[in-house]
């Protein structure tokens, strides 16, 4: 599956959608104001830029009157179009580090609200360059990606963090302590790394837990996840796996608040790292 195929499918839903909107006579500000979103999404969902969750159909379908069973087919039209599309977004993960990037670029724009837990590495918005080229370089050459993808890959990932000095958006992220004292990078590069992380924990639309190494966990952490609004995204070593039911979204952002209650946050995460780097060795050798 191409991505201009994969694009012009999503294009043929847009087009559907404004088709049943207009029959109605319904402006796209009108569809905008009774659903309570922003004139935007409706465009990028009608031009094809944005693929609809499953409840923004249903609500789509019940804002222009339509009926269950074109509501129905929609729904199937849709599924089969996410599939086809997690599956070219988990092939470009194996191909092109820069095409997972802007994938990441897209939904972090989209959301309002974008929560992390992660348990092994660094949350991608949070990294530093020289971090990021560390992650970035190990994954390129474990998948057998064209390694001059990874200036690019590293300037699109740089690029993306922008999103997180957007007032209108809020960040919530989680990571163990495990993340801190992993040695997953020279000494150096750490130290670095962890000097941002208590520089950006005074940001106001930013949240930075660190859950200790001695807390009772309330689950078990199987994995990390990041989630843009509803829509969740897993990478595993295989592949990207990506959820956008509300269910999921329920289920995942209970997760997430269970694991927060157990972390630190504020001047309590900022003690844990400072503590972190005066344990730190001194520069690699």
């Amino acid at each position: 599956m191409s991505s201009n195929q994969t694009g012009n499918d999503r294009g043929a839903l847009g087009a559907r959608l404004r088709e049943l909107r207009a029959r109605e006579g319904i402006s796209g500000v009108n569809l905008a104001g009774r659903l309570g979103w922003v004139q935007s999404k409706i465009s990028r969902i009608e031009t094809g830029r944005q693929l609809p969750t499953e409840d923004d159909v249903r609500a789509w379908g019940a804002a222009v009157r339509l009926d269950d069973a074109l509501v129905d087919e929609l729904l199937r039209q849709l599924r089969e179009l996410r599939g086809e599309h997690i599956a070219w977004r988990r092939g470009a993960s194996d191909t092109a580090q820069s095409g997972t990037q802007r994938s990441m670029m897209e939904l972090a724009a989209e959301a309002t609200l974008i929560r992390n837990f992660e348990l092994g590495v660094v949350p991608g918005l949070l990294q530093t360059a020289d971090y990021a080229r560390v992650r970035l370089a190990e994954n390129i050459e474990f998948h057998g990606a064209p390694a001059d993808d990874l200036e690019e890959a590293l300037l699109l990932r740089i690029q993306r963090q922008q999103v997180l000095y957007d007032s209108s958006k809020q960040f919530r992220f989680l990571v163990t302590e495990s993340v801190l004292r992993m040695s997953l990078c020279p000494v150096d590069v750490m130290r670095g790394q962890l000097d941002r992380l208590t520089a950006l924990i005074g940001l106001n639309n930013l949240e930075l837990g660190v859950i200790p190494v001695d807390a009772r966990l309330p689950l078990a952490p199987l994995h990390g996840f990041v989630m843009f609004d509803d829509t969740i995204t897993v990478e595993t070593w295989a592949e990207e796996q990506t959820w956008q039911t509300s269910v999921d979204a329920e289920r995942f952002g209970r997760i997430f608040d269970r694991l927060g209650e157990v972390a630190r946050h504020g001047e309590e995460a900022r003690d844990i790292i400072h503590a972190t780097l005066a344990g730190l060795a001194g520069p690699e050798q």
